[in-house]
């Protein structure tokens, strides 16, 4: 009687152990992608019956890679490639590849497809990327790859290949931004002479590895098949609130100065811009209320105190990716706090905060 006692125990543990580490612990979210490929690398790839094959694998590796990431997902997301592929036909000219790229754009069967991937399997240069847009509201991931690169035997999992490189374009049709832009280098900060290094994530700066700002977007976008077109205005709180202090005592009329940070582009590093953006003054709360946020972000290009885009593009996207908060008393002390979009975005997406407060202290 013990021993069957013992034994039912022993069982009950054991399929508890194997629920809690199964992906069926979780919903499962799919998203199915629509792949083009061209007739002839369909052909080297040894035709279309091993291609979908390895295809398959391919895309169950980078459900891996994603999931397999440490992450605080509410769900399980699983990527499939449709069983019919979309075979085009270049005739031979790497040219062509960006003529049939641009039609992937082009009307998509929502009940049949989320996302587009593109793969350019013969290109002149390699590059992967990914494009919103399409005419149905879906996402392209362009996957350009020169031969004789393969891309189902590049990298075996967890190493990092085509796979897990496409991992990361989803991560963009999911809606989720690049993280490696909001590296700032100290030398690249004229204002406060400090670095800015983001959380490690799989968005650009770092590797197996989910960012909160991710985990918080994926779940909040989970059931979006395409993304709604003002997804990242509705990603964002409506007011940031700053609040300076000196002794645990609000203090009045102490400046706060927002300088922002840019992309990376051909005319400049990711930096600091030297410029103010704008200037404020605290209340007689020593406090700073600021509506609008993401406009405050996402300026128009004719506001004030924008870098220009002409003769030269001096703000690549055209957006600030972070402000350098510099708050001046009246001796002329300096302190300063970053504020990473993606981190207002992160604890909103979370809490439903309408309000983002920060705290400054002299």
């Amino acid at each position: 009687m013990n021993i069957l006692k013992y034994l039912l125990i022993a069982c009950s543990c054991l399929i508890g152990a194997a629920h809690a580490q199964s992906p069926i612990a979780k919903d499962t979210i799919e998203y199915r992608a629509q792949v083009w490929v061209d007739k002839t690398d369909l052909e080297r790839y040894g035709g279309e019956e091993d291609f979908k094959k390895n295809l398959k694998k391919m895309f169950h590796n980078t459900t891996r890679f994603w999931n397999e990431s440490p992450n605080k997902f509410n769900h399980y997301f699983r990527f499939v490639p449709a069983e019919e592929l979309y075979v085009y036909d270049i005739q031979g000219d790497k040219n062509k590849y960006d003529e049939f790229k641009n039609k992937a754009y082009g009307p998509l069967d929502l009940s049949k497809y989320d996302f587009v991937l593109f793969l350019a399997l013969g290109a002149k240069n390699e590059g992967l990327s990914c494009g919103g847009g399409g005419a149905s509201g879906q996402s392209v991931v362009m996957c350009y790859i020169r031969e004789p690169h393969n891309i189902f035997t590049d990298a075996l999992y967890p190493n990092q290949g085509t796979y897990s490189n496409l991992g990361h374009e989803y991560g963009h049709v999911r809606g989720a931004t690049d993280m490696y832009q909001y590296i700032i280098a100290a030398e690249d900060n004229p204002v406060s002479h400090e670095k800015l290094a983001p959380p490690k994530c799989n968005m650009g700066t770092g590797y197996r590895v989910w960012s909160d700002y991710c985990s918080a977007l994926f779940n909040y976008t989970a059931k979006m098949k395409t993304l709604d077109r003002d997804l990242l205005q509705k990603a964002f709180p409506d007011k940031l609130l700053i609040k300076v202090e000196k002794g645990k005592k609000s203090r009045v009329g102490y400046t706060v100065n927002l300088y922002g940070t840019r992309a990376g582009g051909k005319y400049n590093r990711r930096d600091v811009y030297p410029h103010v953006y704008r200037t404020y003054q605290t209340d007689k709360k020593g406090r700073l209320e600021i509506t609008d946020v993401y406009k405050l972000y996402h300026p128009d290009l004719s506001d004030p105190n924008v870098p220009p885009k002409k003769p030269q593009d001096l703000f690549p996207y055209s957006r600030w990716f972070c402000f350098l908060v510099e708050v001046v008393d009246g001796a002329g002390q300096k302190k300063y706090v970053w504020l990473p979009s993606v981190e207002l975005q992160r604890q909103y997406l979370e809490t439903s905060n309408d309000v983002y407060e920060v705290k400054i202290e002299f």
